[in-house]
């Protein structure tokens, strides 16, 4: 046998071998619990979403509340405006993957809880950058029972092409959303 047909084989062999671990290697999400089979999410389309941010640590700090603590008023407008940037920018992650996601009443049980568990707004400057993160888990709920849950994370690189922490943020939470889609997506086995 020549090397050339020997390396053909091991290379079969190899692509054979890795290609299922590639597969659950390239989920943007990562499962905590997941419903079924059946899953509670197949034939889910339309979902009422709310926002939790009272556990989000920010860059360093323990909590949000410690984090604008160190802040003047027009950061914590500023900071404000992101995270309401922000959860629109998953809703329209999600409406990209063609679910009709739409902000939920005060006063009602949303179908999908999104709890943010860190946040780094990043910065830009010629010299020094630091990316956006997001990290957030996503909890499905039915009949007031949460049925599946992920955790997602994303991370926007601060450059000339996106100076703006607004910008790297609603990339961030963008991705996200696109994420739990991609979940709801793959749960129904699409």
């Amino acid at each position: 046998m020549t090397k050339f047909r020997l390396f053909r084989r091991l290379a079969f062999a190899f692509a054979i071998v890795a290609a299922p671990l590639a597969a659950t290697a390239c989920k943007p999400y990562a499962v905590v619990q997941q419903s079924g089979p059946p899953s509670a999410l197949k034939g889910v389309t339309n979902l009422t979403v709310g926002f939790d941010w009272s556990k989000v640590t920010v860059l360093d700090k323990a909590s949000e509340a410690e984090y604008l603590a160190e802040k003047n008023d027009e950061e914590k407008a500023d900071f404000a405006k992101i995270k309401q940037e922000t959860d629109a920018a998953i809703l329209e992650g999600l409406r990209d993957r063609g679910i009709n996601a739409t902000p939920a009443a005060a006063d009602a049980a949303p179908d999908l809880v999104v709890a943010y568990i860190h946040v780094t707004t990043g910065i830009f400057t010629p010299v020094y950058s630091v990316p956006s993160k997001l990290e957030a888990r996503f909890s499905w709920q039915k009949d007031g029972k949460v049925t599946d849950v992920i955790d997602t994370k994303s991370m926007v690189g601060a450059s000339l092409t996106t100076p703006s922490d607004h910008q790297r943020m609603e990339m961030a939470g963008r991705n996200v959303g696109k994420a739990a889609a991609k979940f709801v997506s793959d749960s129904q086995g699409k």
